[in-house]
């Protein structure tokens, strides 16, 4: 009699032990999930807050006293209009992108980055400028690696 029991007391541990890890294995799939997330989030809003102080042009007519700012996506474009810039808002955001890279694949299975939702060049004339990344990576659980899509939108624009 004791025997079966102590055989029935060793399945429901087993059980319950396989239910601990696989609980603990979600948790922790949403940890990465919050931590890609957020990681690829800083990055969208660095860049973009970048790219807009960077391409940023402000005129102000001396005889009404009106104040007008612009966004260019290139230097090449400022030059042609006669703007001081630092670096195009484009130029800024590929610079920046590429300073950050790292902290975005050393977990990441592959990183896709969108401008100005595809070039969109009446964004720059409204001083707006678009960034999205997609990051995909793959999640560690138990017996399977899923992969995680994150996808991540930031904006900025100029203060008129």
């Amino acid at each position: 009699m004791l025997k079966q029991e102590h055989g029935t007391v060793m399945l429901i541990s087993l059980f319950f032990l396989i239910c601990l890890f696989a609980f603990s294995s979600l948790v922790l799939l949403l940890g990465q999930g919050a931590l890609v997330g957020m990681r690829t989030q800083q990055t969208a809003d660095l860049i973009t807050k970048g790219a807009r102080a960077a391409g940023k042009w402000t005129k102000t007519n001396p005889e009404t006293g009106e104040t007008k700012s612009r966004l260019f996506a290139t230097t090449q474009e400022a030059r042609e209009q006669n703007a001081s810039i630092i670096r195009g808002a484009r130029e800024e955001a590929e610079k920046l992108f590429e300073l950050n890279r790292d902290a975005l694949e050393k977990t990441a299975h592959r990183v896709d980055i969108t401008h100005q939702k595809g070039e969109k060049h009446f964004l720059y004339n409204q001083g707006i400028y678009h960034l999205e990344i997609t990051v995909e990576q793959e999640a560690l659980l138990l017996w399977e690696t899923p992969i995680m899509k994150v996808r991540r939108v930031s904006q900025s624009e100029l203060n008129r």
